[in-house]
């Protein structure tokens, strides 16, 4: 399989903020949030891969400003680093206020997924091709997190007890 470039993975959503979506102090549920992200991520991965993809963890997850009623949102993903099967992608979060059209940085997270065949098994992707010197400071800082975690070394936050 050829690499294939990372900008081929951005994909991006906007969200206009509705009552539904607030929370107790009126600013958006930080899990509709989450969701967001996680549907844009997931496009991401399945225009990298051209395979179905399913997510595999969440990880440093920063929530850096409120979003209030009636904002836009703009949620972005990219892919920045492959492995055989999986993939870890950026996703930041911006929300404009309508009239002033001010933006505000307001959450961002890296994704993981996997490509999974017709029985969820996990199949072979296309290596990225990092295109930009912030995709090669997200690879290099992908890439430790992946070694850690396949060396073992990695910190679980996991509540289930595991062998040791």
């Amino acid at each position: 399989m050829d690499p294939k470039p990372a900008s081929g993975s951005e994909s991006h959503l906007t969200w206009i903020v509705a009552p539904q979506d607030l929370n107790i102090h009126g600013t958006l549920f930080g899990g509709q949030l989450l969701a967001l992200m996680d549907r844009v991520a997931a496009i991401a991965a399945m225009r990298h891969s051209r395979q179905n993809c399913v997510t595999v963890s969440i990880d440093k997850v920063d929530f850096v400003a409120p979003v209030r009623h009636g904002y836009l949102l703009d949620v972005s993903a990219r892919i920045h680093f492959t492995a055989r099967t999986s993939m870890e992608i950026y996703v930041d979060a911006w929300a404009e206020e309508p009239l002033s059209g001010e933006r505000t940085h307001v959450c961002e997270a890296f994704f993981s997924f996997v490509a999974v065949d017709k029985q969820l098994r996990p199949i072979a992707i296309p290596q990225v091709a990092l295109e930009t010197q912030r995709d090669q400071q997200l690879n290099a800082e992908a890439r430790k997190r992946y070694e850690e975690r396949k060396a073992g070394h990695s910190v679980t936050r996991s509540a289930i007890r595991r062998p040791q």
